[in-house]
């Protein structure tokens, strides 16, 4: 839910399969160049050794020296107050579908020209071409993202609220777009509030079956402080109190160790997440609505869009705890069973690269 700122299966198992078990295979493999980039397409999608972006990017770091900062407590309380810690829904091609779907292009692909609805001079991809596949759809709720990745140039594409993308090619009209090189910092592009590109800080299916998230993690909150902080570059849905709302770009990390983490009573699907929260930590990119925070799994409409289903339902039927089958969709219980109070810290932000 951006506020735009001027300033700038089913497939057959054994794809499901072979495409999560390639991941846990090359876990420790993070951002090489030998994951496969270059190649990745419909059925070739990127293992959990992939990550987008350079090691010098905030969301490739990690935080040299988490020192919270002195009103940390009054941030993540002011954050807790906001409302639940939100469910990550898998909904894909539903209204409820707010993630980012990402789409690897071929040279073969349909050509489009991009023209912004948005502010007049303001959409910095205005009037420029990609190719994008024919099958691509964005995203099934409002802000209708869409990602696209140009492996031969190395620039990724990011729209927001995609309007009409005809088949075979033609336009592709859009609200908002922006780009940011695939092996940079994933920062200065134009469909989130915060700028980051769309690939930044989401969780794919691929790095759940693996059981790592060699990244940090995008942040959603209830609403922001009218100010935002680098890796971030614009404004979000403003707090009506402003009294310790967090900014966006804001630097979250969770205070625990590894062994902390096993020891808790969650299932593991969990600590892989709270493990990335706690080595690479979170970025504020966009607003919510009414909750306190929650995170971001890619959009299944990355697979459903070439008639596959979405790994991370497969991955979810799969697991015994914390997660609820509901309309067709599930939902994986962020909340519970963590004392986010005590252990949830805001650090300064990064030192730009």
């Amino acid at each position: 839910m951006s506020l735009r700122t001027p300033s700038r299966t089913a497939l057959a198992s054994v794809l499901v399969v072979a495409t999560l078990g390639a991941a846990s295979d090359h876990a420790a493999g993070a951002g090489d160049a030998d994951c496969g980039f270059g190649t990745f397409g419909s059925g070739r999608w990127p293992a959990s050794c992939w990550r987008p972006y350079g090691p010098d990017s905030p969301f490739n770091r990690v935080p040299p020296d988490p020192t919270p900062v002195p009103n940390s407590q009054a941030i993540v309380d002011r954050v807790l107050a906001m409302g639940p810690i939100a469910d990550m829904v898998v909904a894909p091609d539903t209204a409820s579908d707010w993630f980012h779907p990402v789409y690897y292009s071929a040279p073969t692909d349909p050509l489009f020209s991009i023209r912004c609805t948005g502010q007049v001079g303001q959409c910095e991809v205005e009037g420029m071409t990609v190719r994008i596949p024919d099958a691509a759809r964005p995203a099934g709720g409002g802000d209708a993202h869409l990602a696209v990745v140009d492996q031969s140039s190395g620039w990724e594409y990011d729209f927001d609220r995609v309007q009409d993308k005809p088949a075979g090619g033609g336009t592709l009209t859009v609200s908002w777009g922006g780009r940011t090189r695939i092996d940079g910092d994933g920062l200065g592009s134009d469909a989130t509030a915060a700028h980051f590109g769309l690939l930044a800080g989401i969780i794919r299916a691929q790095e759940m079956a693996a059981g790592q998230i060699n990244h940090a993690l995008f942040m959603m909150v209830g609403c922001t402080a009218h100010a935002y902080l680098y890796p971030a570059d614009g404004f979000a849905y403003d707090c009506a109190d402003q009294t310790d709302a967090p900014a966006v770009g804001q630097y979250f990390w969770l205070q625990m160790t590894d062994t902390e983490i096993d020891a808790l009573d969650v299932p593991d699907w969990k600590k892989t997440i709270l493990r990335a929260l706690s080595r690479y930590g979170a970025f504020v990119g966009d607003t919510g609505g009414n909750e306190a925070f929650t995170f971001q799994f890619e959009s299944g409409s990355t697979y459903t869009s070439f008639g596959v289903e979405d790994p991370m339902a497969a991955f979810a039927r799969e697991q015994t705890a914390g997660v609820t089958e509901r309309d067709g969709g599930y939902e994986f219980d962020l909340g519970s069973g963590v004392d986010w109070r005590n252990r949830l810290r805001v650090l300064d932000p990064p030192a730009p690269s």
